[in-house]
């Protein structure tokens, strides 16, 4: 039944885009490849992927982009799992380890550190480890699973989730479906479907989705070592799934403070699918 392939991150925080899929099996309509983000536009030049999922700078950077209206993996406060670790108050910052595998966290920082702090500071790119980025740097950034479970004991910490509300206001995303012709209205039909399963405890939900966030805590807990409490606020209270309006203002404006920091590649918005059952253009 397969009819599109989405090439996906293995971190936690996409588990919920695309364990509908999993469960699904054969039946699925779409089939997942998971890579490391570096790799993903690959598979979508090459025409293996209909559609990957990428962090916001990556969806503002090329010309001509798709992307699924009405998902994202964005937040509304503090994130947890993107954050800035310092021995010196912010302030003070003179050189910025940038985590090697997010440019989206890394420029998210820096446009922190120059509006809330007043600094700008060097910046070297290394590998994600907490210990070795501080012997060469006053601050880091860490991401994902490591940025989430690393001990900030002793140190000045900043979630950059939060720091991004507290300047803007607004929303902000992470990462979105993104494409060319091939992300149709019925693709973004089946990736928003997918990632509804996250829901909301409200007891009015399908069986099918609790089914999958059961499995989806369950993902967590064994890939990342989480605790399942930890795993299920992450997915029900943390991280938000659905693009509205005020997420879409949110990337809006990380766009404009991008070209005002003199992050001059962040020049194309891409066009936005809107999801509709069953439509294949």
């Amino acid at each position: 039944m397969t009819r599109y392939t989405v090439g996906c991150v293995s971190y936690v925080n996409a588990i919920p885009l695309v364990e509908m899929f999993e469960e699904m099996g054969a039946a699925s309509p779409v089939r997942v490849l998971y890579d490391v983000p570096s790799r993903l536009p690959a598979l979508l030049e090459s025409g293996e992927a209909d559609a990957i999922l990428v962090s916001s700078v990556d969806a503002l950077r090329v010309a001509d982009r798709r992307m699924a209206e009405g998902v994202c993996i964005g937040s509304r406060g503090a994130v947890k799992s993107v954050r800035l670790f310092s021995k010196v108050p912010p302030a003070e910052i003179q050189k910025l380890a940038l985590d090697q595998s997010s440019m989206t966290s890394n420029r998210l920082a820096q446009i922190i550190l120059g509006e809330r702090y007043g600094v700008r500071p060097e910046t070297v790119e290394l590998a994600p480890n907490l210990e070795t980025m501080l012997e060469q740097a006053d601050a880091c950034v860490l991401i994902g699973d490591i940025g989430m479970m690393t001990d900030g004991s002793g140190l000045t910490v900043l979630d950059l989730g939060a720091e991004w509300v507290a300047l803007t206001g607004k929303p902000f995303v992470w990462a979105a479906w993104i494409g060319n012709e091939k992300v149709t209205p019925e693709l973004a039909w089946w990736l928003n479907r997918a990632a509804a399963c996250v829901g909301s405890s409200d007891g009015a939900e399908p069986e099918y989705i609790w089914r999958n966030r059961k499995t989806m805590v369950a993902r967590a807990m064994s890939q990342a070592n989480w605790p399942e409490e930890t795993a299920r606020d992450y997915f029900e209270s943390v991280m938000a799934y659905k693009m509205d309006d005020s997420m879409l203002e949110g990337l809006r404006e990380y766009q404009r403070r991008l070209l005002a920091n003199g992050f001059e590649d962040a020049t194309h918005f891409p066009e936005l699918i809107g999801a509709a059952e069953g439509a294949v253009a």
